[in-house]
């Protein structure tokens, strides 16, 4: 895909990140006791964060394009998929997911290498690549890219509000017993939302295998 498209990609994504942040501080607000969790409460802060002119939402705008920048490719990618080298679905592309998809004849797919599938993983992944820039117009593959980056930079996004929840609530002094809670409900979102992306970016790159035959 073009950087075109995919700055595409990431504008029509910043929106919900943008969303997410400002959810997180709706959450930090009920652990810090900021407000009770009553409909009159919760409604009033979220008045506050949907009000454009409002300050928050400026705040969650510029936080959440600063805490996604802060993060390089590689570390998001280790976040999602738990790996230190070859950490990429492409890298299993043709010798682990697209066997285990049902929709990929591999049979088909290597009619279209003459020398044999290739098993090195950095291989697999150029090769993926290679059918990926020819196939990123097409439906499927675009949206499983989208729906990819997106749960991705969430994942990048819950990791680094876990610090900044902690250091907000040490400021506001909240029992450690609450920061205990807010911290693994942090976490078991941060794990839900990473396997959720990594399934999303095999699903991108078994679309495009589809594609290819």
């Amino acid at each position: 895909m073009s950087k075109v498209k995919q700055r595409y990609i990431k504008s029509e994504n910043r929106k919900w990140l943008i969303s997410y942040l400002l959810l997180h501080i709706v959450i930090f607000a009920l652990f810090a006791g900021f407000i009770s969790p009553t409909f009159s409460d919760v409604n009033s802060l979220l008045s506050k964060l949907k009000n454009p002119q409002g300050f928050l939402p400026l705040i969650a705008i510029i936080f959440s394009i600063v805490l996604e920048g802060v993060l390089s490719n590689p570390i998001k990618e280790f976040l999602v998929f738990w790996r230190i080298k070859n950490r990429l679905p492409g890298h299993r592309a043709f010798s682990l997911i697209g066997p285990r998809d049902a929709r990929v004849n591999m049979a088909k797919l290597k009619e279209l290498y003459t020398n044999g599938l290739p098993s090195d993983p950095k291989l697999q992944n150029q090769e993926w690549f290679d059918l990926y820039k020819k196939y990123s117009n097409e439906r499927r593959v675009f949206h499983s890219h989208k729906a990819f980056l997106l749960t991705r930079d969430l994942t990048a996004l819950t990791a680094a509000v876990i610090p900044l929840s902690f250091i907000g609530h040490i400021i506001a002094g909240t029992q450690w017993s609450t920061i205990g809670y807010h911290l693994l409900f942090l976490m078991a979102m941060l794990i839900m939302i990473s396997l959720s992306s990594r399934n999303y970016g095999k699903r991108f790159v078994a679309n495009v295998l589809v594609e290819a035959i």
